[in-house]
């Protein structure tokens, strides 16, 4: 893979930089690597969440065409299940 890095500034709180430092001395890699792997980690998951965000919703909702598409034997289904419910 060939590319070049933006070198970039950021600001941490001390016990961010404690705590990336942990991590980085326990599995043998740099400081930065792992900024840069928790950034990568944050940016797909905001992708996701976008994409989320962004997807457009059905105008119609296929539920509702069902409704009406049977008559009832009755006539008042609706107080049957009122009955039912409220005994």
């Amino acid at each position: 893979m060939n590319y070049t890095m933006a070198r970039v500034q950021v600001y941490l709180n001390p016990q961010d930089v404690s705590l990336v430092d942990v991590i980085a001395e326990k599995i043998n890699i740099k400081r930065s690597q792992v900024i840069r792997d928790a950034i990568n980690a944050v940016a797909l998951r905001y992708t996701q969440v976008a994409q989320f965000l962004t997807v457009k919703k059905p105008l119609r909702n296929p539920l509702l065409e069902l409704v009406g598409m049977e008559k009832s034997k009755t006539g008042k289904v609706g107080l049957d299940v009122d009955e039912i419910y409220n005994d």
